[in-house]
């Protein structure tokens, strides 16, 4: 016998009290301009990041039973691994600043929407095409210079308006300002369920958020209010309505 809505309703709860994070809600995103634009490395997996410091000897006559250690220079490294996703423009930034042997600018961002940036060499890109698996890609990063602390949003990620409108007639493109500029888009979803494609559906950058006109938001959208799901962190959501027009 299938339960009840009341009875579902009142299953008991377990309180959670645990402070640990979702490991697949840290996102990696590569800079695409000096703004920065920040574009979502598809398909991720893991992400490790590692932060060391060279080991100097210190051990003189008189250091007794035990050996001396002192740290050096500190460095990091980020080994990346994820599926390969064909035609993704964050890829692109990988191979090109590789063959042109530039250094990239990277964000790791966590759950909350903090986040920490630095700049990395990208030292090797390995893609793994197997018979029997699906094609993945490893990425090493090693960096140049510091990684920054921990950021926090400065605010908590609002709206600057919470609707607008799209004409059937006269198209054009729809924009949306997010506060505060520093927080990141991790998806942009119709009410159909379609998830839009970051520079050839919409772009962002630093609060700006751009639903083009010539991309697939015209073909999802109902005459009268349409509502639009932007994800900024794990947690936060913000519904933008869109109302479509003859």
């Amino acid at each position: 016998m299938a339960l009840t809505e009341d009875k579902i309703k009142n299953l008991p709860v377990m309180d959670e009290n645990t402070t640990a994070v979702a490991g697949k809600d840290t996102l990696i995103y590569i800079a695409l301009d000096k703004a920065p634009t920040w574009l979502l490395l598809g398909g991720q997996r893991n992400n490790p990041l590692s932060r060391k410091a060279e080991s100097i000897d210190a051990t003189s006559k008189d250091s007794g039973s035990y050996g001396d250690k002192l740290p050096g220079m500190l460095n990091w490294t980020m080994s990346y691994e994820g599926l390969y996703v064909m035609n993704d423009e964050a890829v692109d930034v990988l191979e090109n600043r590789f063959n042109e042997r530039k250094p990239v600018f990277i964000r790791q961002e966590y759950p909350d929407g903090s986040y920490r940036t630095g700049w990395a060499s990208v030292t090797a890109l390995d893609e793994d095409h197997s018979y029997s698996g699906v094609s993945t890609l490893k990425v090493t990063f090693e960096g140049k210079g510091a990684i920054s602390d921990i950021q926090k949003l400065s605010a908590k990620p609002t709206l600057g308006t919470a609707s607008g409108t799209f004409s059937k007639a006269a198209p054009a493109d729809v924009a949306v300002t997010i506060t505060p500029p520093e927080a990141n888009i991790r998806t942009v979803v119709m009410a159909d369920g379609t998830k839009l494609a970051q520079e050839v559906d919409y772009t962002y950058s630093q609060g700006a958020l751009k639903l083009l006109k010539g991309g697939a938001v015209k073909d999802h959208l109902n005459m009268g209010d349409n509502v639009i799901t932007i994800t900024i962190t794990a947690d936060i959501k913000l519904t933008f309505k869109l109302k479509l027009t003859a």
